[in-house]
């Protein structure tokens, strides 16, 4: 059997080693250090993939057969463009009906929030409204020891609605919003678990029109499609909307060609 690939030595030693090291830096220089340790390997990772291009480049314009190099990536390009644009969006299932309430999946919706007391409680209160039974779905929100009127705000509304749950973050627990998402995960319920930020609107019906696409056995995750709200209070967010709808086209092209969708923080 192959040496082991760990250290030999007893956990406490090198925690006390680590612990040693560290006590010799501040709060302030050790963040900093970190900080400046990020930046410095992205810089260095961009600074390595702009020498590879330029000397790719370079190449191809001093030898005699660089412009058919250039033509053949050129065509394949135009053929995965050709193909991205003439692919058949996948159809969109039936919402659930009325009649099958009794296979409803258990879902359980989380919402990390810090210091969104002028939208928190919209957003609970349409959660917990939605057009779906009331015992087959929970909400969670995480108050990320806010600072402002949230935590309060919160409190009132788990009064009143069974299905709301409230987790307060203390001061000293990090990860940011991961980490208040991670710790409330385990937490959880359902066997699909949705993602909404706190200033998220949504409609009514969204679980009975989305968690039917679960029924195909290759979705494991669904990116639901954004919009802006006020499209059309001036040009900036006309542009907003129109670019919200562009890249909604390309997430959709994209898993029409097998590709994989993002992810994003919200739906």
């Amino acid at each position: 059997m192959s040496e082991n690939s760990w250290s030999e030595k007893a956990p406490s030693q090198e925690l006390n080693q680590l612990g040693s090291m560290l006590s010799n830096l501040s709060e302030e220089e050790f963040e900093t250090s970190l900080f400046f340790h990020g930046l410095e390997g992205r810089r260095r990772k961009a600074a390595l993939v702009l020498t590879i291009v330029w000397c790719i480049t370079i190449a191809l314009h001093l030898v005699s057969w660089g412009i058919w190099v250039s033509l053949g990536l050129t065509t394949i390009l135009g053929i995965h463009c050709l193909r991205f644009l003439l692919a058949r969006p996948l159809k969109t299932p039936q919402p659930f009906l009325d009649e099958e309430k009794d296979d409803f999946p258990f879902v359980s919706l989380v919402v990390a929030a810090k210091n969104e007391e002028s939208v928190i409680s919209n957003l609970v209160k349409s959660l917990c409204q939605l057009d779906y039974p009331k015992n087959q779905y929970e909400l969670w929100v995480i108050d990320d020891h806010s600072t402002d009127q949230t935590p309060e705000i919160l409190d009132k509304l788990a009064a009143t609605y069974d299905q709301l749950k409230v987790l307060h973050r203390s001061a000293n627990a990090g990860g940011g919003k991961s980490g208040a998402l991670n710790q409330v995960l385990g937490l959880t319920k359902g066997e699909i678990v949705a993602v909404f930020d706190a200033d998220a609107k949504v409609p009514k019906d969204m679980l009975r029109r989305v968690l039917p696409l679960f029924n195909n056995p290759r979705v494991g995750a669904v990116q639901v499609r954004k919009a802006i709200a006020n499209a059309a209070l001036n040009f900036w967010t006309r542009g907003q909307m129109a670019e919200m709808a562009l890249d909604s086209y390309f997430q959709q092209q994209r898993i029409a060609v097998g590709g994989i969708a993002e992810l994003r923080g919200n739906g």
